[in-house]
């Protein structure tokens, strides 16, 4: 069954902090109202095998995860299987409204390049052949639109009703690397390659702004909640270290960026724009001898650096910001979560029983979805 292509004008309506601190390394992050306590509760956990891809729709009603073996997996907001299927040489997924569709596709595989859409009861509902690989993947925040970008310089948004599936597709500048949409769900942030830039459109593919940037640059792209900044992450290697954290504002304007020495990182905004917070790897000598330190630092708005924290002892590794974005979250790079503010004082902690190994949480930094060592798949909330 193909699609029909929609009209938007007609379709729209441990470490651990008591005693002495080791080496003195004090962890501390933004707060706001210290009086509050935003415990992490564990809401349920399943067993489940390592996933490639862990996704969450809008508002956490549904959950879904892609192993290595292409199996795809969709679970109810209680952590129950709804289905599962082998979608072969899959890597991610995207699910769509409240778990009525889902959206599978193999990342930046020249060879497949379909789309599956799938029915909230696992029912195949069409595959779409799109051009070129897909390079990434998006859906809106309030659910009903989703997005791809492809090696030949496409990008699709697609309505997928499951009843009455339709798409639009239109010609990038360059390859589209990242593709996100604003907080409003009605236009998309993409970030091209080749012809490096970011570009924002409208659902029927109007243009409405371009921020070009040096070439090559390939950023990894998060909106804020409030729609008011957009957070570009440059990622390193071991063997190539040196990130970028960069910050535009809603229409594109570059506010700042910061480059740092260190690789593996990962870098979230606050919902309401007021912080960004970005944990990172380094070498702790420039000799080449291997030893590898983490640190864990947040920035106001205005490019200002709070704090940086980190050493040894405790690698902090970023998992979500709290909803208030008064604090953050972090794993000891072992078992531990932190919910920690910037006097140092533990909010919450939360010890599981094997090694944290992915996590995912929702923008409002209220759910959390983490992968363990010890194969167990758990789902969290804080506050």
């Amino acid at each position: 069954m193909m699609p029909e292509k929609f009209d938007n004008r007609r379709d729209a309506s441990h470490v651990l902090l008591s005693g002495t601190l080791v080496l003195g390394l004090a962890l501390a992050l933004i707060s706001t109202a210290f009086g509050d306590s935003e415990a992490i509760t564990i809401r349920w956990k399943r067993p489940g095998s390592p996933p490639v891809c862990l996704a969450m729709s809008v508002g956490g009603s549904h959950f879904g995860t892609v192993d290595a073996k292409g199996t795809v997996q969709l679970l109810n907001r209680n952590g129950r299987l709804v289905w599962k299927q082998i979608v072969p040489d899959a890597t991610d997924i995207m699910i769509a409204g409240s778990g009525q569709t889902l959206l599978v596709y193999s990342r930046l595989d020249p060879v497949h390049r379909d789309v599956y859409f799938y029915r909230g009861d696992g029912t195949r509902l069409w595959k779409h052949t799109v051009e070129g690989s897909v390079w990434s993947g998006s859906v809106s925040p309030d659910g009903r639109y989703a997005a791809v970008t492809t090696g030949d310089r496409y990008v699709y948004v697609y309505k997928p009703d499951p009843t009455r599936p339709r798409y639009r597709r239109w010609r990038l500048d360059g390859i589209g690397h990242c593709v996100t949409f604003t907080p409003d769900s009605k236009r998309i942030v993409v970030g091209t390659w080749q012809e490096s830039g970011l570009a924002c459109y409208d659902l029927e593919g109007r243009f409405q702004w371009r921020s070009r940037h040096d070439t090559e640059r390939q950023y990894e792209l998060r909106n804020s909640a409030d729609g008011k900044a957009i957070l570009g992450l440059l990622p390193a290697s071991q063997h190539d270290p040196g990130i970028e954290l960069r910050l535009w504002d809603c229409a594109g304007k570059s506010l700042w960026r910061k480059q740092l020495d260190g690789f593996e990182a990962k870098a979230l905004v606050s919902p309401g724009s007021q912080y960004v917070a970005i944990s990172y790897a380094d070498f702790l000598s420039k000799e080449g001898d291997g030893i590898v330190e983490r640190k864990v630092a947040v920035y106001e708005a205005n490019g200002r650096l709070v704090w940086e924290k980190g050493g040894l002892f405790f690698g902090p590794q970023l998992v979500a910001l709290s909803p208030k974005g008064s604090s953050v979250i972090v794993s000891d790079g072992e078992k531990s979560l932190y919910n920690i503010d910037k006097r140092g004082k533990i909010l919450s902690k939360l010890t599981l029983s094997g090694t944290i190994r992915k996590t995912l949480s929702s923008d409002d930094g209220r759910r959390i979805l983490l992968y363990c060592g010890d194969g167990w798949l758990y789902f969290m909330h804080v506050g």
